[in-house]
């Protein structure tokens, strides 16, 4: 079995163009693009270009030629810091709810700002005892830490459900702020609720020696892999896998793609021949092959 435990909706109904506008300038910047330069805008329409799958019927053809099994559904709630969005936040739920209940090969996380009060603490109760939500998305760049004594009624509910959560770590759409997502940044929530596992997204990669770090000494910090395509193609991502092996924290590995943002990189089946490579050439073993792939991911999605 294959989990992809980070993904999201290719719409621009769910991921704005203001985001993905801001993605291509990191994106360009990573590469070394001027910021003027005929390459960035080259990128900003690629990207535009790969945000248009709203059924997830391209997602589920690319799940099929990776072998991936199943396909975790995050969403954003970016109606805080964009305005003018085409949909509410409940209606952005309920975009989501229509995948989920077409398709048993996704769940979905909610993710609610936590500005928007009391309201918004009672649409994650729905979502997670009415709609078949299954987690919480936490999106710091959005302007708020992940430890935000705000963000505790949510926790205290996926407490007491078993649901997990996963946090965005390092850098966003340039159109973001970037200094709420340190991995650090979580530590009073994993310390204030440890029946909770938490998720540092695109954290195995990202900072990944402070989330290594978090993980080896907080047993209920997961990291997720998510968004290493740019690392390996800058001859980067055996050097953090390695780091990781040394750390021992293999256990806390999840495969993850983060769909649309990274197909910039290339398809998901690319990805997981990628890390399938790392066992027959002997860096990691089958068992840690399969703990990344699904096993650490099937004990906190589905814990009891």
């Amino acid at each position: 079995m294959i989990i992809d435990c980070h993904c999201h909706i290719a719409s621009e109904r769910v991921l704005p163009p203001n985001f993905f506008d801001g993605w291509s300038q990191t994106i360009s910047a990573s590469l070394g693009y001027a910021s003027a330069s005929g390459q960035e805008q080259r990128v900003k329409a690629l990207l535009r270009e790969l945000n248009e799958d709203p059924q997830c019927t391209k997602l589920l053809q690319e799940m099929d030629l990776a072998g991936i099994d199943l396909a975790v559904l995050l969403v954003i709630d970016f109606g805080i810091v964009y305005k003018n969005l085409p949909l509410s936040i409940e209606e952005l739920h309920l975009e989501h709810k229509k995948v989920i209940d077409r398709s048993d090969r996704f769940i979905a996380f909610s993710s609610v700002d936590p500005r928007r009060g009391k309201e918004g603490v009672e649409l994650f109760e729905k979502a997670v005892t009415e709609w078949g939500f299954r987690g919480l998305k936490v999106y710091s760049p959005c302007g708020f830490s992940p430890s935000d004594k705000r963000m505790f009624p949510y926790y205290e509910i996926c407490s007491q459900k078993r649901l997990p959560v996963l946090t965005h770590v390092g850098p966003s759409s340039a159109s973001l702020s970037f200094k709420r997502s340190n991995p650090l940044g979580v530590d009073d929530a994993a310390l204030n609720f440890p029946k909770v596992n938490f998720i540092l997204g695109h954290a195995g990669v990202t900072l990944y020696r402070q989330a290594a770090l978090m993980a080896q000494y907080r047993p209920n910090i997961y990291l997720d892999l998510s968004g290493f395509q740019g690392e390996l193609h800058q001859g980067q991502f055996r050097k953090i896998l390695r780091h990781h092996l040394s750390k021992k924290v293999v256990s806390r590995l999840l495969f993850g793609t983060d769909w649309p943002i990274h197909r910039f990189w290339g398809g998901q089946a690319k990805w997981v021949n990628e890390i399938k490579s790392y066992e027959s050439e002997g860096l990691i073993t089958q068992d840690d092959l399969q703990n990344i792939m699904s096993n650490n991911a099937k004990r906190i999605l589905f814990a009891e």
